[in-house]
């Protein structure tokens, strides 16, 4: 079968859950727990009595809108960098159903967490920016090492990583979430009520414009490291947006429980606690990932993306850096994009299920502290 050819891929829209789970068990949780979780979150929606339309419209621009920037992402050369693994669940050959899910999990919880606040304007949206990435960093870390989905070996833009997660990824998220945040709040904010017709409206901004305003702001913090993201980057977007944050808790109303937020935070719980357990109890070198990958070929031939950085074109056994190998399956023939690759054991055990729980524990603490402990965060930020 020619692995060149896309439309000769052997790919399917729906898999055996039993076939998927030898071959990826940990990916087989994880897909499922974003669905559920989604899922969740609609049910959420729904709950919200007067402010129902406005939680809605959250919901459903966060689905389109986090699908279509998959979709752009996959298209433009300069950020196609990245692959994902066989799902049970394939909307295409590169869009496993549960990708959209993950949308609405780390585009509507923070955004609807940063609401319970009672922030002002100016600083919600940097509050869902920070809580997006407190859900989404464990995620990052847990399903790049298990192979949920693959990187490009030498593109410039995600070559810095911090526990294999490149820091343009955590860049990307912080602020594609602040700026869905934003564009949410001015229609929610304008129009509390959300009719039939803003409700289209805000949609529609959401999706055509926060992929764009995302890349526009990226562009200039990456000049911080020599026009890549990297440490400097992120270090000045996190102080920056904490401390918009800080300032706005200093000045937030305090907002009372609202229906179905236990349960969600019930749902959080169980999301953080099965990575803790995924990366704690799972074996990466058990997981084989055939899919769509990084074009097989010869080592060392040049390609420039749109931005100018020379990166490798080809992925080659002989030379490549990245947390898998062919130790289950042969490399594949040259021009392959479709193939399987085999997970590494852990080199640093330690390193990761400590840096892993860590974020998990951090994520609980800021999630339980916004949507069950509003008033004690109230009372300290307004201590003088």
């Amino acid at each position: 079968m020619p692995a060149t050819d896309p439309s000769s891929w052997p790919w399917h829209h729906v898999n055996s859950p039993l076939e998927r789970w030898r071959a990826m068990p940990s990916f087989v949780v994880g897909e499922h727990l974003f669905i559920a979780l989604a899922l969740l979150s609609l049910w959420h929606a729904t709950r919200q009595g007067e402010q129902r339309n406005r939680h809605l419209l959250a919901w459903t621009a966060a689905i389109l809108a986090g699908t279509a920037n998959d979709l752009i992402f996959m298209a433009l050369p300069l950020v196609d960098n990245f692959w994902q693994a066989q799902a049970t669940w394939m909307l295409t050959a590169r869009m496993p159903l549960y990708i959209p899910c993950v949308y609405v999990c780390f585009m509507y919880l923070p955004t609807v967490t940063a609401w319970r606040l009672g922030l002002p304007w100016w600083a919600r949206a940097p509050a869902s920016g920070l809580l997006a990435i407190a859900f989404y960093a464990p995620y990052d870390v847990v399903g790049a090492k298990f192979l949920w989905w693959t990187w490009h070996d030498t593109d410039a833009p995600i070559a810095a990583r911090l526990l294999g997660v490149p820091i343009g990824s955590t860049i990307w998220v912080v602020i594609f979430v602040a700026t869905f945040a934003a564009i949410v709040g001015r229609v929610t904010d304008a129009e509390p009520s959300v009719k039939p017709r803003t409700f289209v409206v805000g949609v529609a901004l959401v999706a055509a414009l926060t992929t764009l305003m995302m890349m526009l702001q990226m562009a200039p913090l990456q000049q911080l490291d020599g026009g890549v993201p990297g440490v400097r980057g992120l270090i000045t977007l996190l102080t920056f947006y904490a401390a918009l944050s800080v300032a706005g808790l200093r000045r937030a109303s305090v907002e009372g429980p609202r229906p179905g937020d236990r349960a969600l935070f019930a749902g959080l719980g169980v999301y953080f606690t099965a990575l803790t357990l995924i990366m704690a109890l799972a074996a990466p070198e058990r997981h084989r990932s055939e899919s769509v990958h990084q074009t097989y070929g010869a080592c060392h031939v040049e390609a420039r993306d749109l931005a100018g950085h020379v990166r490798y074109a080809f992925l080659c056994a002989a030379d490549f850096d990245e947390d898998f190998s062919f130790a289950c399956a042969p490399p594949p023939p040259d021009g392959s994009r479709w193939y399987a690759v085999c997970g590494k054991p852990h080199a640093r055990f330690g390193e990761m299920m400590g840096g892993t729980a860590a974020l998990t524990s951090l994520g609980a603490a800021l999630y339980a502290l916004a949507l069950l402990g509003r008033r004690r965060w109230h009372r300290l930020s307004s201590a003088p």
